[in-house]
């Protein structure tokens, strides 16, 4: 596993750009809401060789998450910092 540690913590909020359900088979199960859903960490869990994934709830009780638990990279942090990100675009070589 790449990385030893979660990048999230239960009651961290998070948001997600896809929401996977059973109802949409078009596109694989997942769904892009026109706005990100803001959601609460609820549970993580390990994995040996894929990483970490979370449940979560949906901050507005209405929206349906499928039942599926998230990985890390679908997660997005509720403030982004914007040196990380150019980390990530540009590397850190």
């Amino acid at each position: 596993m790449k990385n030893a540690t979660a990048k999230f913590n239960v009651g961290d909020y998070v948001y997600v750009k896809r929401v996977f359900t059973i109802l949409e088979k078009k596109t694989g199960g997942y769904v892009y809401p026109a706005e990100p859903v803001l959601t609460k960490i609820e549970k993580v869990e390990s994995t040996r060789s894929l990483g970490f994934c979370y449940q979560l709830t949906p901050v507005d009780k209405k929206t349906d998450l499928g039942g599926v638990m998230y990985w890390e990279n679908e997660l997005y942090p509720m403030v982004i910092d914007p040196e990380e990100e150019f980390w990530k675009t540009w590397g850190d070589q």
